[in-house]
């Protein structure tokens, strides 16, 4: 095999529950799933040492040695001896977003490698590079725990139909936990409330139940957050989120039919900042 074409999926939160600080870092509880908003990741074998990474799509603002798809093909070449490879990422997931942006390169480069050199281990090498990048090797619903390094698999069928909105303006983790600390609030935990409402199929309890305890203060530095929540609210979502630190939120919706009509409500004023979803 010379060449491997991955399709990488973005994350949303259903639910975050900051349940204090340890060790300098914020424990979190939070129920997530994988989406079918993908960055394509193509991998070709080089006769050479050399790691070569292609943007195309949505911009990263860094230097290609600090790229996380740059990073991990450097991390398996190094810890497996292997040649080095060319990683062409088509992205889709904007970055600085709450959709996992940048630790999905990380999956979809790990990934792409373990099949392409026929290895068998990635996981700690994504947990070294990211947080979210061990669950996002596999995906589907879980639950995280920790610093979201801790990986609970739920076997949920539930299929939910989403409406995303992003944000030209982005917002890093460290920011938001910052201005958390800041505001001094508590939270209700709603994570294990949620799942088991999923688990039993009753999707308005489920979205009655849904939060996520960073909204307030990613919304104090970026306002279009909750613009874009009451937005959501009135096209009729069931219920409204945002997603990791933000800056994207989402409404859930019934059916892909009152999601349909809620597109086209909101299209006129958000154009390509809005992207029909669900979950896979």
């Amino acid at each position: 095999m010379k060449k491997v074409v991955i399709k990488a999926p973005a994350k949303v939160n259903l639910t975050l529950d900051v349940l204090g600080v340890e060790n300098g870092y914020h424990k979190i509880k939070t129920l997530v799933s994988t989406i079918d908003l993908y960055d394509t990741i193509t991998i070709k074998k080089r006769k050479d040492s050399r790691i070569n990474l292609i943007m195309k799509g949505v911009p990263v603002n860094c230097e290609t040695t600090e790229n996380n798809a740059y990073r991990a093909g450097k991390a398996f070449a190094d810890k497996y001896k292997t040649l080095g490879v060319d990683i062409i990422v088509n992205k889709k997931i904007p970055v600085g977003a709450g959709l996992g942006g940048s630790s999905v390169d990380i999956a979809g480069v790990l990934n792409g490698m373990k099949r392409l050199y026929e290895k068998e281990e990635v996981l700690s090498l994504a947990n070294e590079l990211g947080s979210d990048s061990g669950y996002l090797l596999d995906g589907g619903y879980a639950v995280l725990t920790g610093r979201g390094d801790k990986v609970d698999k739920k076997d949920i069928k539930e299929k939910l139909y989403l409406l995303i909105i992003t944000d030209d303006k982005s917002i890093t983790a460290k920011e938001s936990y910052k201005l958390f600390d800041k505001q001094e609030k508590t939270y209700k935990p709603c994570t294990a409330s949620a799942e088991k409402a999923l688990k039993e199929n009753d999707f308005y309890r489920f979205c009655l139940i849904l939060k996520n305890d960073l909204t307030s203060a990613s919304a104090s530095k970026v306002e279009e957050i909750k613009a874009n929540l009451i937005a959501l609210k009135k096209a009729g979502a069931s219920a409204q989120i945002m997603t990791g630190s933000g800056t994207a939120v989402y409404g859930i919706f019934p059916s892909k039919g009152q999601r349909q009509k809620a597109y086209k409500k909101l299209y006129p004023l958000y154009k390509k900042k809005l992207i029909k979803a669900q979950t896979v």
